[in-house]
């Protein structure tokens, strides 16, 4: 199940994740979508000049919530290495234009496995007011008492390319990211990539 990330800036990007569209606001001049992304080829969009590099919109991770010390640990590493592969500069959150403050949660699913989440609220590096949100789920065919249980070193990196995905696109639509020139795409579902 996926669920909608906004970004305000003026004008709003229609972006499609896994067949639904994400609106976000965007500023400075007219941009339409002018190419559909397969999720998990995000990389690829960059690398092609489909989706426009988010290098320019570094970012800091200021917090990430929810998940136990030694899961969080995990998410982390494994996230800022899928963040370099999708060109996301990763920064202090004293040079960052966008703070990114996350929180991950693990629960019995509706089918009687388990379902991770994660959200993160994006901030414009000086201001208060929350820019964008971005919220997703994974559902998993296990389940167990402690949900966390079942969190192997795969379902992780897989936590974490989804995360990086949805950072970058939403990433490339900042006004940082569009001054450096390029295309604006939305994305096309392309399944959700398997999971142990």
């Amino acid at each position: 199940m996926y669920r909608r990330s906004h970004l305000r800036h003026g004008q709003i990007l229609g972006l499609g994740l896994a067949g639904l569209t994400i609106a976000m606001a965007l500023g400075g001049c007219e941009a339409v979508p002018d190419a559909r992304v397969g999720r998990g080829d995000v990389r690829n969009a960059i690398a092609r000049g489909q989706l426009t590099s988010p290098r320019a919109a570094t970012v800091a991770l200021v917090s990430l919530d929810g998940a136990p010390d030694q899961v969080a640990a995990r998410f982390r590493q494994s996230l800022f290495g899928e963040a370099a592969s999708r060109e996301i500069t990763v920064t202090d959150e004293a040079s960052a234009h966008y703070l990114v403050r996350g929180y991950l949660s693990a629960y019995p699913g509706e089918t009687g496995g388990t379902t991770l989440s994660y959200v993160y609220d994006v901030f414009e590096a000086g201001r208060k007011q929350r820019e964008q949100r971005i919220e997703d789920t994974i559902d998993l065919p296990v389940a167990a008492a402690d949900p966390w249980s079942v969190v192997s070193d795969s379902v992780v990196t897989t936590l974490a390319g989804r995360s990086a995905d949805d950072l970058a696109v939403a990433l490339s639509g900042t006004p940082e990211a569009q001054a450096q020139g390029g295309k604006v795409a939305s994305v096309a579902p392309s399944g959700q990539p398997p999971v142990n």
